[in-house]
């Protein structure tokens, strides 16, 4: 089996660490952007239509972008290339059936539930639905380039890439001051993530695929179902953990209430980037020395990841701890300025984390 050259542990996460930094700031300011531009309300709208498709997507995947990315390491170290096809194409078939399923009921939905509400409202989250199978696709492709160790090929189109064309989308259409829905902005989310997707499959076919053409499938799908249980179980906890809030804000709450919360959770997340980077560069070397039962090797990259991500969050805490107010004033609105407190809590937090 023939791959393109793989990335190093350094160059990996230096690599990542970049792409994660320039997608975390770049995720901030289209935040800040859509925040002055909706208002409150509107923004509620974008965000907890945005924060279910997300929620969706547990199903829609069930842990599969885990499972390839430790099967696909483990796989490259023995050489065979006829279970990662086999994987690929099952996991691919998974989710587009998963997907299809997944929007039918949706659409069933409309008809008990979400017809109710305003109709902007309705038409953002239906909008968002189209996501979906994007996200999936997207996480397949992702998690195979990971599981090579092509780290930064893996992340750059889905974080970096797509919020960059995000925000090229909403500074222009801004700037020409032409009105903007939560509707439109859900589309251009859309279109920024379609052609990251594109690029991304671009990345893989080069690194993995077209080698795998002339490959006959091997086919262990009890082995992965079995082993995708736990995967599902842990990528779903912590996704509804981190979007339990807005659905419960926005049940009990007020729409002004999600926009508040979710200007804390855009500020917060920059405390753990650091940590985020470095868990998706360090995930297929972690495979491939536990594969090789190499524990120094294991400890080693443990330590060093822990005292970077520990120096680099409580930097981030610091500056928002004195300075908290006035940012939120200056770059999200006055009207955001109650988040002040939330994003603290959601600060010391993730530290902790």
């Amino acid at each position: 089996m023939k791959t393109k050259p793989k990335n190093n542990l350094r160059v990996a996460s230096i690599g990542c660490l970049t792409i994660k930094t320039g997608s975390a700031a770049l995720t901030f300011l289209n935040g800040a952007l859509l925040a002055r531009t909706l208002g409150t309300t509107w923004f509620s709208y974008y965000v907890i239509a945005f924060s279910t498709v997300t929620v969706l997507a547990i199903p829609a995947t069930l842990g599969i972008p885990t499972l390839i990315t430790r099967y696909v390491s483990k796989y490259v170290v023995h050489e065979d290339s006829s279970a990662i096809k086999g994987l690929l194409r099952s996991a691919n078939y998974f989710v587009f059936f998963s997907t299809v399923v997944i929007l039918i009921f949706a659409t069933l939905s409309y008809f008990v539930w979400w017809r109710k509400y305003e109709a902007d409202f309705v038409e953002t989250v239906a909008y968002s639905f189209l996501l979906l199978p994007v996200i999936g696709f997207s996480a397949i492709r992702c998690a195979a380039l990971r599981g090579l160790k092509q780290i930064i090929l893996s992340e750059f189109p889905d974080t970096l890439f797509r919020n960059l064309l995000l925000a090229v989308f909403l500074l222009v259409w801004i700037c020409a001051d032409w009105a903007l829905t939560p509707q439109l902005a859900m589309l251009f989310h859309i279109i920024a993530a379609g052609m990251g997707f594109l690029l991304g499959y671009v990345f893989l076919h080069r690194s993995l695929l077209a080698g795998l053409k002339s490959t006959t499938p091997v086919y262990h799908n009890k082995e992965w179902l079995k082993e995708t249980i736990p995967f599902s179980i842990t990528s779903g906890i912590q996704v509804i953990k981190s979007k339990a809030m807005v659905f419960f804000l926005a049940g009990f709450g007020s729409p002004d209430a999600v926009a508040i919360y979710d200007v804390a959770l855009r500020g917060a997340a920059l405390v753990s980037f650091v940590l985020d980077g470095l868990n998706v560069a360090i995930s297929p070397y972690l495979s491939s020395a536990f594969e090789k039962k190499d524990n120094k090797r294991l400890q080693q990259i443990l330590k060093k990841t822990t005292r970077i991500t520990l120096v680099s969050s409580f930097a981030v805490v610091f500056v928002f701890a004195l300075a908290g107010t006035t940012l939120i004033h200056y770059i999200f609105g006055p009207e955001y300025a109650t988040s002040y407190i939330p994003l603290l809590i959601l600060c010391v937090g993730h530290l902790i984390n």
